[in-house]
């Protein structure tokens, strides 16, 4: 190799190197930028409540799930929750999937218990007696107590389009994601769920 190749080849190895990381940099750049768009977000939030099995993964980071709901109908008012997800959202089958967080942040949501518990009997032998049966659900959810943000890469990324999505949207989408962790601890039976499909947005 002569003198001007080997210097060819050096240089076209420096300009190939990022030096600075600028390349995942702007890979950065690009993603906040993407999940900024409001009509990606609302096709988000439209997934989420119609296609989520097949178009968004989770990965849950954290969960912590607390109340009262234990206590029985009569004394049962509240739950709190912190819910921490990572999404993998694939809203073009032709591209990656965007990779984000979620969390979900809500102190003394008010609920509402029903309970159909049975303490049952013990008459002295086991044929008389009645086991007891039945339990406790939640009945009732104000979804809009628990408050909702985007992040990218420790970044947050404003919500606008969930900000600006009616409310009942809201409230269903936030059910969508936190509705799983509280029935790890309580399940939960609203009396009358809203549907996505009684509200034109999606």
């Amino acid at each position: 190799m002569n003198k001007n190749d080997f210097i060819k080849l050096i240089n076209e190895e420096i300009k190939d190197f990022d030096f600075l990381g600028n390349d995942a940099n702007q890979k950065e750049v690009d993603n906040i930028n993407i999940l900024k768009n409001k009509d990606l977000q609302k096709q988000f939030i439209c997934d989420s409540l119609l296609n989520k099995n097949t178009k968004i993964k989770i990965d849950i980071l954290d969960a912590i799930v607390s109340g009262d709901y234990e206590e029985g109908p009569e004394e049962s008012n509240n739950v709190n929750i912190e819910y921490n997800l990572k999404i993998f959202y694939t809203s073009d089958q032709s591209n990656e999937p965007l990779t984000f967080d979620l969390t979900f942040d809500g102190d003394n949501v008010p609920i509402g218990v029903d309970s159909d518990y049975d303490k049952g009997n013990w008459a002295g032998t086991m044929p008389d007696s009645t086991a007891p049966s039945g339990g406790d659900w939640i009945s009732s959810v104000n979804w809009g107590y628990i408050s909702v943000r985007m992040w990218l890469d420790g970044e947050e990324v404003p919500f606008d389009a969930f900000k600006l999505a009616p409310k009942r949207i809201q409230n269903l989408f936030i059910r969508e994601y936190c509705k799983d962790a509280i029935e790890d601890k309580i399940p939960v039976k609203e009396k009358r769920p809203d549907s996505v499909k009684n509200i034109p947005y999606c």
